[in-house]
Order: C-alpha cells, then sequence, then structure tokens
C-alpha cells in the first residue's frame, strides 16, 4: 500500500527549511536548488509543489510572516508591570529593536519580507509596515492618555488625534532606524544606549490632557 504524505507538514517542513537559507544567505538564496538542498529533498520533489523560484519565494515570505508574528506577538501582549508608561511602552517597543541573538535572527528574517515586497508591492501596501505602524499607534495612543484600542484591527486605520498619527510616524522611522544601525555597525550602538535614545524619544511625546482627564475620570 502506497504512504500516505501529508502535503501540509511537507510545505512546513520546506518552510523551515527556508528559513534557514534566509537566516544563511537571504532572500536571494531562495532557489529551488536551494531549497531542496536544504530540506533533503530532490529539486524535482520541490517542483511538485512549486513550479518555479517565484512561487517559491512567496511561500516562504508568507510562512517567514508567520512565524514572525508566532514568535513576535506574544512578547508584545505578555502582561507588564512597570513604574510608568513609558517604562512600560518602552519594553512592548524594545521587542522590535534586534537586541539578542533572538530578535537579530527575527530582524533578518524581516528583512527578507520587505525585500520581497519592494520586488513585488503588494496590493494595499507593506502587510509588515502596516502590521508595525498599528502597534507604534497604539504605543503613542498609550503615552497621550488614551483609552486601549478595544478591536485590534482598529489600530491599523488612522487614530483620530492627529499628534498620535505624527508621533507614531516618528517613532517608527526611529526604530527602524536605530534596528538597522544596531545591525549594521556593531558595537556601535549597544543595548544600554539603545534603551536610553528610546527612553528619551518616548518622553518627548506630549500627553492629551483631555484624554488623560477621560481616563483618570477627573
Amino acid at each position: 500500500m502506497p504512504r500516505l504524505v501529508d502535503h501540509d507538514q511537507r510545505r512546513a517542513e520546506l518552510g523551515a527549511a527556508a528559513i534557514r537559507v534566509i537566516l544563511r544567505e537571504g532572500l536571494a538564496g531562495v532557489t529551488v536548488r536551494g531549497v531542496a538542498a536544504e530540506a533533503g529533498w530532490s529539486t524535482g520533489s520541490l517542483r511538485h509543489y512549486f513550479s518555479n523560484q517565484h512561487q517559491l519565494q512567496a511561500y516562504v515570505v508568507q510562512a517567514t510572516t508567520d512565524t514572525l508574528r508566532r514568535r513576535v506577538l506574544p512578547r508584545i501582549q505578555r502582561p507588564r508591570t512597570a513604574d510608568s508608561v513609558v517604562e512600560g511602552v518602552a519594553t512592548i517597543v524594545e521587542e522590535m529593536l534586534p537586541l539578542d541573538a533572538e530578535r537579530r535572527e527575527e530582524y533578518a528574517l524581516w528583512s527578507a519580507v520587505v525585500e520581497w515586497e519592494r520586488r513585488h508591492p503588494p496590493e494595499g501596501g507593506s502587510v509588515t509596515w502596516n502590521d508595525q505602524r498599528a502597534l507604534y499607534r497604539q504605543c503613542i495612543a498609550a503615552l497621550r492618555g488614551h483609552e486601549p484600542t478595544r478591536e485590534p484591527d482598529q489600530a491599523t486605520f488612522p487614530h483620530p488625534d492627529a499628534q498620535v498619527e505624527l508621533w507614531a510616524a516618528l517613532l517608527h522611522t526611529f526604530v527602524d532606524g536605530l534596528a538597522s544601525q544596531i545591525m549594521n555597525t556593531p558595537g556601535e550602538v549597544p543595548a544600554e544606549t539603545a534603551a536610553r535614545l528610546l527612553r528619551s524619544l518616548l518622553r518627548a511625546v506630549p500627553a492629551d490632557a483631555h484624554a488623560t482627564q477621560r481616563t483618570t475620570g477627573s
């Protein structure tokens, strides 16, 4: 009797193999031949699932995006205790900075997704960029004294407070630049410097007196 093949499991194995290739060689290394070799498959077996490199890379980018969400979201969403709103927000934003081996690996994966989207602009804009902007929008809203967003999808839309939109854009730009410096000039921006710079920016966000009064009930 022929052995049944679990195609979902096989695709998952391919995705895991391709992610290992990305971490070594970047997105350019994700070829039919390269991923087949990493997974221990023949190229003919892999072509049963993906007929060309474009299909393979599209699948791998989606698998990479899903992997990043599974790894990063639980850390961002875990309960926190902090002495101040600034400190609480800082610990969330730091999950997006490559401050240790795990987050440096995630930065490399994120860079591969960005490279794919640059080559093949998705309809509706970058999913990764929109996810990050939604996170920074919520962080700035908290610093401004607004109530938390009850529906996560709402954070993907512009906030009614124009200052939230302005500072979310500034924070997004700042974190991207800081992450690039940490990765590309190792040793020049140690973790303690990155933490200090981040908190300096967050402390500069002006509170919304009206929002603060509403949340405190005063």
